[in-house]
């Protein structure tokens, strides 16, 4: 393989760089406009790192980072342009995207590093290793405060559930794994030598053979659930104006209640209205509570809404969600653990004093964080029917936030969310996405009720149902399974993760080694 190489030889490298970022932001959802639909395809991820990796082949380590650099700066800016997009938001947003694409582009050239390391030591042989280490920059990605784990390979295939039903056990790390596998494989089949060439095919070919039988056989071995619950979406398509503007409780009441009430005929066992539909502190507000107490009595069907609730210990609110039975006192509630950063919290403010005490809003506009609290406690909500895990916005991204839900006994996920703040971009497809590996992920089924959209249902094997389009106003209604087992990912969380960290670990402890002895 090391002479085949050559025949890619007639271009610079870092041109390879860019290739590799263009192709995996195809395949990613892009900007909803048709005459570019056909442009992208979560397929282009087989071939997407075959440039970069040539390249990685043909440098030393410090150009291999500035090259992995380059193709995720690439990557994040072509998937992640809509952030500076944001509604709201001034010059400074559109810098911040430009400054995230960076951080992010950052994991890309750590792997790059890596693997190049690797690849000094070990040659070919360390082709092998691309996937694990490129798993376990993933699972970093999902890590902390900063974390920010959207664009995983294995999200851009969430949709393609007659391949990835594995993920049940691996989590979209695994997923990720099997696409880089396969880009190193279809190297191999291009650039191999020509005696191990049939070899490589065949490889390639039971790379996708398996788990097209696996994730077939799953799906048509699913047995009847003798439970459901029948939930009525709300998307109430509301303006920020309308919202937040003068006399924005009283619309936003009319127009949630107006379409919630044209749902009952078609008996819905709970009405789900979206992230922060109500423009008031729910809880602390005896008008709003009334109103909405009214509206569930005459329903009498239960309600789960977003809405503020003010943390009387920090001063901060919370972006909570709330559950209301009809002729029940009752107002449990539950308030988003995983924040926006830098959108709804400075992140690690808490423990570095002086970021307290910047303004954002100088910088940004109206988009300064919120600084909302965290939450810390993980709430069910009690329905008749089952127990009702809640999913605030953000949330969905987290995989391991998600398992731990429905490991609590979650038997239905709810996703509300507000996508309104990025417009008609591909923002909102890409967030709606990442919900379908998070089911497959943990076999439970998911309902998302969005302010804009997209709004959908999504059962156990990330099959998606009734996907509404951005900007209407509409009620979605359908009757999904109740699950109760989870998975084996639900019940051992990372544990493909944590190997291949460990790996990773052990291939940095081991390349450093050989470094200091050969120097």
């Amino acid at each position: 393989m090391l002479t085949t190489f050559n025949r890619m030889r007639s271009f610079p490298l870092w041109t390879n760089s860019v290739l590799s970022g263009i192709l995996l932001a195809l395949s990613f959802p892009g900007p909803p406009i048709v005459f570019l639909q056909w442009i992208y395809h979560p397929y282009w991820a087989y071939c997407a790192l075959i440039p970069l990796l040539y390249a990685l082949t043909q440098c030393n380590s410090r150009t291999a980072f500035h090259l992995g650099w380059l193709a995720g700066i690439t990557h994040n800016l072509l998937s992640l342009y809509w952030v500076a997009y944001t509604q709201g938001g001034g010059p400074a947003v559109v810098g911040g995207t430009f400054l995230l694409a960076f951080y992010l582009g950052l994991f890309t050239s750590i792997w790059s590093w890596i693997f190049n390391k690797a690849y000094q030591k070990w040659h070919s042989l360390s082709l092998s290793l691309a996937p694990v280490v490129w798993a376990a920059i993933e699972y970093a990605l999902s890590l902390g405060e900063l974390g920010f784990p959207w664009l995983l390979l294995g999200h851009g295939h969430a949709g393609q559930i007659q391949f990835v039903q594995f993920a049940a056990f691996t989590g979209v790390y695994g997923v990720s794994f099997w696409i880089v596998a396969i880009n190193i494989l279809l190297l191999a089949c291009i650039y191999g030598e020509n005696h191990l060439r049939r070899y490589w095919i065949a490889t390639t070919v039971i790379s996708f053979v398996v788990p097209w039988l696996y994730s077939s056989w799953v799906i048509q071995s699913d047995a009847p659930s003798k439970e459901s619950i029948r939930i009525a979406l709300i998307q109430p398509n509301q303006r920020l104006e309308d919202k937040w503007g003068p006399n924005g409780l009283e619309n936003s009441l009319t127009k949630l209640q107006d379409i919630s009430f044209n749902t009952l005929s078609k008996k819905p066992d709970i009405i789900v209205w979206p992230e922060t539909a109500l423009p008031c502190y729910l809880q602390h507000s005896s008008y709003c509570q009334n109103r909405i107490r009214e509206f569930v009595n005459t329903a009498n069907v239960p309600l789960l809404t977003g809405a503020s609730h003010y943390n009387s210990s920090t001063g901060r609110p919370f972006n909570s969600a709330f559950f209301i039975k009809p002729n029940s006192p009752d107002l449990p509630s539950y308030a988003k653990m995983h924040l926006v950063p830098f959108g709804e919290r400075t992140p690690y403010r808490d423990v570095i004093p002086f970021l307290r005490s910047i303004d954002w809003t100088k910088w940004t506009g109206d988009l300064g964080p919120a600084e909302f609290s965290p939450g810390v406690e993980r709430v069910l909500f009690d329905h008749p029917k089952g127990q009702l895990g809640t999913l605030i916005c953000f949330e969905s991204v987290f995989p391991d936030l998600v398992r731990r839900h429905v490991l609590s006994g979650a038997q239905v996920l709810i996703n509300i969310t507000n996508d309104s703040w990025f417009g008609f971009s591909a923002g909102p497809y890409q967030h709606a996405l990442l919900n379908a590996m998070r089911a497959i992920e943990n076999r439970v089924a998911i309902a998302r009720s969005a302010t804009t959209g997209q709004s959908l249902f999504i059962d156990r094997f990330g099959r998606q149902f009734q996907q509404s389009n951005l900007f209407v106003e509409t009620s979605l209604i359908r009757e999904i399974k109740l699950e109760k087992s989870g998975s084996f990912y639900t019940r051992f969380g990372n544990f493909f993760a944590w190997i291949c960290s460990l790996i990773t670990l052990v291939i940095l402890v081991i390349s450093h080694k050989k470094t200091n002895t050969t120097s």
